[in-house]
């Protein structure tokens, strides 16, 4: 699980420390305090296990893969940019980020300028018996004339690559793109967890029995009771297609995390309390650290309500801009319970 983390400057954010995680985490605060930044930055510490993930993150927000965005993100005089801690039993990993950019001469045609940009990952592994291991790689990106070549360098040595930290991702604020979401659902055919995400769907239509991946385009479409033909994730709308892709992340991310930026956004309240209900009890089964953000009081008390019999399990950041510094105020589980049953806090 990760512990605590901090960033010293990421987009908006600078200089923040988040500290005591929980199983289940919210991200709350005004529009523009870096909530989504924050699911972000936890992403890219990750990328040595999945280079492709960071792409569809970057693309989901800005359509494009452009040097002029990439270096709004970062700033080349502060580092690390960001600092990841995980603990498993006891032992340690610790993840640093540095960027830096360079531009080299493409031809012998000094006008010809091709821009490189790298982020470098630096680990240290420390065991019970203060056993340390340290290794580092890299990844560049690489201009070419319509697009950037991407290559990965120092491959992470065998001591660090068993600890494998599955991460899922999904921002509908800018919607996932498809290729990711039937790559997903490949992959959790390939387990046998049909059944599983079947009785999460119920949710929505209880007479909904099964799904296929039909035809050439590889649609996803649902099988009902009593209907011969199947409809598809957008016959039902947004609300579905969702529903789809988070419990299909859920499922995928055993022993890893989930990260949901706006959980309520597009999901109609008389199925969000059994929804929410039904993705915790699925991420406790499966050993998911769950990181969301949230604009909304009744998701919160829905969480609070869920997690009664284990509060310790929870903790609600709020974000805050201040002075040049992005600060995080802490509720616990049990303290955020009492403040909303004694006074109504709204801690959004």
């Amino acid at each position: 699980m990760v512990r605590d983390f901090t960033i010293g400057r990421y987009r908006g954010i600078e200089d923040l420390e988040i500290k005591d995680l929980a199983n289940v985490n919210i991200f709350v605060g005004p529009n523009n305090c870096g909530k989504t930044s924050i699911l972000e930055a936890v992403i890219f510490s990750r990328l040595y296990e999945d280079v492709d993930l960071f792409i569809d993150t970057f693309i989901s927000r800005y359509q494009k893969f452009s040097s002029e965005y990439f270096e709004s993100l970062f700033s080349i005089d502060k580092e690390p940019v960001v600092c990841l801690k995980l603990k498993e039993d006891q032992q340690e990993l610790h993840t640093h980020i540095t960027y830096e950019k360079s531009r080299m001469i493409r031809s012998d045609d000094a006008s010809n300028i091709a821009e490189s940009f790298e982020l470098q990952f630096h680990y240290s592994y420390e065991d019970e018996s203060d056993h340390q291991d340290k290794d580092e790689i890299f990844i560049r990106f690489e201009e070419k004339k319509e697009n950037y070549q991407i290559s990965v360098g120092n491959p992470i040595s065998n001591k660090l690559k068993h600890i494998n930290v599955p991460c899922k991702f999904i921002s509908f604020s800018r919607f996932d793109r498809s290729e990711r979401l039937l790559k997903d659902v490949d992959e959790l055919l390939d387990q046998n967890l049909r059944g599983e995400l079947i009785e999460i769907l119920k949710i929505f239509d209880k007479d909904i029995i099964n799904f296929e991946v039909i035809g050439k385009n590889r649609t996803i479409k649902l099988f009902k009771t009593g209907q011969k033909q199947p409809l598809t994730l957008s016959d039902y709308g947004n609300g579905m297609y969702k529903a789809f892709y988070i419990a299909t992340s859920a499922l995928l991310s055993k022993d890893g995390m989930l990260l949901i930026d706006e959980i309520e956004a597009g999901i109609h309240n008389r199925a969000l309390t059994e929804f929410i209900s039904r993705l915790l009890e699925v991420c406790k089964k499966r050993n998911v650290q769950l990181f969301l953000t949230t604009h909304s009081l009744e998701a919160i008390d829905i969480i609070l309500d869920d997690c009664k019999d284990s509060l310790a399990d929870l903790a609600v950041y709020h974000i805050k801009n201040q002075e040049q510094q992005t600060r995080a105020r802490r509720y616990g589980g049990s303290k955020l319970t009492n403040l909303r049953n004694e006074i109504g806090f709204d801690v959004r």
